[in-house]
């Protein structure tokens, strides 16, 4: 006999993961399989149903019995917690025939199965790289142990990847540059575990429990447990996100072309993204255009959707750090991306070889060597990347403006699922000093995989400024460039790459891009 536990939540008004709970559970006598005991983990905010466990009983049960406690708490953080006074929650335990049947998992693969809009066409490639339209009922369209992500084209035309929610655990060189991890371990990135979780549960394909909450860095951290990557946080019901294959062009064309030395008529809210490869990536475009062109792409009809489905933004720090990590796990290219070192801005090229720079040739992403350039070295993953343009991304310093189009109002009114926010001191403000990076902050593939690139003087970064795995560029925002760019430049020898980081003002700029997240909405 098969059962589960369900906490069905009717009314929860505490914050995100105010209220934790935690599961005892007992075999009282040793008859089949209990739920599996859980430490402290997290309650989201608003009504829903938590998943507590599977259970099972062998036949004859001579009414055996399986015991459980289940403890909910209000923990004292240390810190001001008189936002959650006054709030209520309702809930009670409901026990089900049967094992839980998670909703958007598909058990056959061990991931969230792709959630496809309206008019969106799943795709894969043949042996030859012959592009072919297939159907969501296709067992071969996608196969992570295969490094094969899921791709799909929009009605017109963008191509797109699938990232299923999963939790991680960085096994080696937490917090180290790509020179101390080389000489620690022989090479110049650490290991990531990754578990794919089954739908919107904690529990992993394995029937691993994953932490949600209670991160803090060299306590307990992601070097310790495996942790819910928090990009997977947008939505409490997030099965997975979507991101743009290539750095975009526009629809409408682009007025600025490759040079560096012009800049004109692509600053604009009014031009719609198109994701595909070989054009001219759209540049010359400042961070607050950026956003509301990656917004409006909800409602646009040409790519076919229906608004009511989906959620379309602009990159934040911790969408890219999903796609990094998973990157650098079994299921990608688990060692270095080349770069994109094309001279002329063209989407989905490669390089001559890893670190090539400022090439005049485009190796384009269908063949052999054109596909070490995306994030599974095969021609399923995520292009552009690593060189190209750097990609402006939604994440600042301190709500800082400068010349990214924002004003102070628009941008403490975004909520916080569309940006990644870093705060330091009024001291460090004024003095002009670099960020005082949140050593808590995780999952964007900053703090986690590089060393020393915290110490800045408001002008050059004291210490190694190529210090991310890989040896990646490593150069946090500050108060004159508090915008995060990430993924480097197709001129920069060595140090472009997934953990690349640096900063901007935001302005329009012939060296940046952006790239757009499509989030399915429940």
């Amino acid at each position: 006999m098969n059962y589960h536990i369900i906490l069905v939540i009717e009314e929860n008004t505490f914050t995100e993961n105010a209220l934790t709970y935690k599961l005892t559970s007992t075999n009282t006598d040793n008859n089949g399989e209990v739920a599996p005991s859980t430490n402290q983990i997290g309650i989201v905010h608003g009504a829903h149903e938590l998943f507590l466990g599977d259970g099972t009983f062998e036949s004859p049960s001579n009414n055996d019995l399986h015991s459980y406690t289940l403890k909910l708490y209000f923990p004292d953080t240390e810190k001001d917690q008189n936002d959650d006074m006054n709030k209520t929650f309702k809930a009670y335990v409901n026990i089900r025939e049967g094992h839980y049947i998670y909703p958007g998992y598909n058990p056959e693969k061990g991931v969230n199965h792709p959630v496809l809009f309206t008019g969106m066409t799943p795709i894969k490639w043949d042996s030859e790289f012959n592009e072919i339209e297939t159907t969501e009922d296709d067992s071969d369209w996608y196969d992570y142990d295969q490094k094969r992500w899921a791709n799909a084209k929009s009605a017109d035309g963008s191509y797109w990847v699938w990232i299923p929610r999963y939790a991680y655990k960085i096994e080696s060189c937490y917090h180290m540059s790509g020179e101390v991890c080389e000489a620690l371990t022989g090479k110049q990135a650490g290991e990531i575990d990754v578990k794919f979780l089954k739908g919107t549960s904690k529990i992993s394909s394995d029937n691993f429990i994953v932490e949600t909450s209670g991160y803090i860095a060299h306590d307990k951290d992601t070097s310790m447990h495996h942790f819910l990557h928090p990009a997977f946080k947008f939505n409490i019901d997030e099965l997975g996100f979507w991101v743009a294959k290539f750095e975009p062009t526009a629809h409408e064309g682009l007025d600025s072309g490759i040079t560096e030395e012009s800049c004109s008529g692509d600053n604009v809210s009014t031009k719609s993204p198109l994701i595909i490869p070989n054009v001219t990536s759209w540049r010359c475009i400042n961070v607050s255009n950026a956003y509301k062109v990656s917004l409006a792409m909800k409602d646009n009809l040409v790519y076919g959707w229906q608004p009511n489905e989906i959620d379309s933004h602009l990159m934040t720090n911790y969408e890219w750090g999903a796609v990094t990590f998973l990157s650098n796990s079994e299921y990608g290219a688990a060692e270095e991306v080349w770069n994109n070192s094309y001279n002329g801005y063209l989407t989905g090229c490669s390089g001559s070889n890893v670190d090539a720079v400022s090439e005049e040739v485009c190796v384009p992403f269908d063949t052999e060597n054109g596909q070490k350039a995306s994030t599974t070295h095969n021609i399923y993953g995520v292009y552009d990347m690593s060189g190209g343009a750097w990609d402006y991304l939604m994440s600042n310093y301190n709500n800082l403006i400068q010349a990214s189009g924002f004003n102070d109002n628009d941008l403490s009114l975004i909520h916080s699922k569309y940006i990644t926010r870093y705060v330091t001191s009024e001291n460090n403000i004024l003095n002009g000093i670099g960020m005082d990076y949140d050593l808590n902050v995780y999952g964007d593939a900053v703090y986690e995989t590089s060393q020393d690139a915290f110490r800045h003087d408001g002008l050059y970064g004291k210490g190694n400024i190529r210090a991310s795995w890989y040896n990646d560029w490593s150069y946090l925002p500050r108060v004159n460039v508090p915008w995060f760019a990430r993924g480097g430049h197709f001129s920069h020898p060595k140090s472009s790459g997934l953990f690349a980081f640096s900063s901007g003002s935001g302005e329009e700029d012939a060296t940046f891009t952006f790239r757009p997240v499509l989030v399915p909405l429940s």
